[in-house]
């Protein structure tokens, strides 16, 4: 298989729809938040405005007249917050009918957006969400006063979503361990179950640890759902090349006893990740495990490039790859797929689903590249260092 044109990279809307915001299931009140900012502000307009690809969602207002108070989103075309995403700095607007960079913008004509105060809402490392905003229907020169006020309300947004995604994050991190932790454990639990039943046959100093062994493994078992609590943070990857051949290493005893060989190919320069190495790493396993449980010999290859402000990392494998039928629950959670382990191992139906939230969460993507009835092809698009 070769590298194809790259699709233009965006990590930052990856992670704003990643985040869980665009729903309307969030739980996070930012129209009380928007209703303070407009009392303290004396504006009558106050908005979270979240910068999708083509639009701006309002997941917080006060003030909005109809029908966007109902339909909590317009097209770009009628977006001053779009301009502080592009800039990545406040924008400050007295009259937006004077100003070159909005002045056709449709906002003014639809929604009354005369005056203009907007400030990122930005989140961990390089993501950047939105805007915060106060709007005046009438022209208006800002205060200091009303400046540094809407400053700090972006920053309490701000907060607001970083905890959101740290609680996802932490819900992902549960997924991950329940995942890997789940087959030692079945094996732990079964010899537990055995030593105990022997335990009344075993010499008498033997019969304590049999017992305390078996309740040791009820409450592992039990107690696994709530393990977790991992920070977000750790060494970037410095090296994918590096990785991904230490990640081979570690899985090549357990590859060769399926009769599978893992083929690093050497991209020839150091790709270095903005996202932690453990990432890659937790990545790489699951995708090689994967093809490790439903593969019976051949190969599993991985190769690496940078195109641009990318790495691009394919991994692919002989298996029996997936049905059409696979492809609409492929990276859903607990999803029951075409394929079966060839040596009927426990799976989970966790991996690709771990897999793709944990990319994302780190601006970087998977997708499929292979056709139903083919073995199967990944290909993780993620951002490099810039500068590097």
């Amino acid at each position: 298989m070769h590298f194809g044109p790259l699709e233009a990279s965006r990590p930052r809307l990856i992670s704003l729809r990643s985040s869980g915001l665009l729903t309307d299931r969030h739980g996070i009140d930012f129209d009380h938040v928007m209703k303070l900012a407009s009392k303290v502000a004396n504006v009558p307009v106050s908005l979270v405005s979240l910068i999708d690809e083509d639009r701006q969602v309002f997941v917080g207002a006060c003030g909005l007249p109809a029908p966007y108070s109902v339909t909590r989103e317009t097209p770009l075309s009628h977006s001053f917050c779009q301009h502080v995403v592009n800039l990545r700095r406040p924008l400050i607007i007295s009259d937006a009918r004077k100003d070159d960079l909005v002045s056709k913008n449709l906002a003014i004509k639809d929604l009354g957006v005369i005056a203009y105060l907007g400030f990122p809402v930005l989140g961990e490392g390089d993501h950047l969400y939105g805007a915060v905003c106060a709007i005046h229907s009438t022209p208006r020169q800002w205060s200091e006063e009303e400046i540094e006020l809407m400053r700090g309300f972006a920053a309490i947004v701000s907060g607001m979503i970083e905890q959101h995604v740290g609680r996802r994050y932490q819900k992902l991190l549960t997924d991950v361990l329940l995942h890997d932790l789940k087959t030692p454990l079945e094996r732990i639990q079964i010899a537990a179950d055995l030593f105990a039943e022997k335990a009344g046959e075993l010499p008498a100093p033997f019969n304590g640890v049999a017992k305390s062994l078996k309740r040791s493994a009820d409450q592992a078992t039990a107690l696994v759902s709530s393990l977790g609590g991992k920070d977000r943070h750790g060494p970037r990857c410095e090296d994918l090349y590096a990785t991904a051949e230490a990640v081979a290493l570690q899985m090549r005893r357990e590859a060769e006893k399926k009769g599978l060989s893992i083929l690093v190919e050497n991209p020839g320069a150091r790709i270095a990740l903005n996202c932690p190495d453990r990432v890659m790493m937790r990545v790489l396993q699951n995708l090689i495990a994967n093809s490790i449980q439903f593969s019976d010999g051949g190969e599993v290859r991985i190769r690496i490039k940078r195109i641009g402000e990318a790495a691009i990392l394919d991994v692919e494998d002989d298996g029996p790859g997936f049905q059409e039928v696979d492809y609409p629950k492929l990276f859903l959670r607990y999803a029951p797929l075409s394929a079966k382990p060839s040596n009927g191992e426990a799976s989970a139906g966790l991996g690709l689903y771990i897999v793709k939230n944990l990319l994302e969460s780190e601006g970087a993507t998977i997708v499929l590249l292979s056709q139903p009835g083919e073995s199967a092809a990944f290909r993780i698009t993620a951002p490099v260092i810039r500068g590097e």
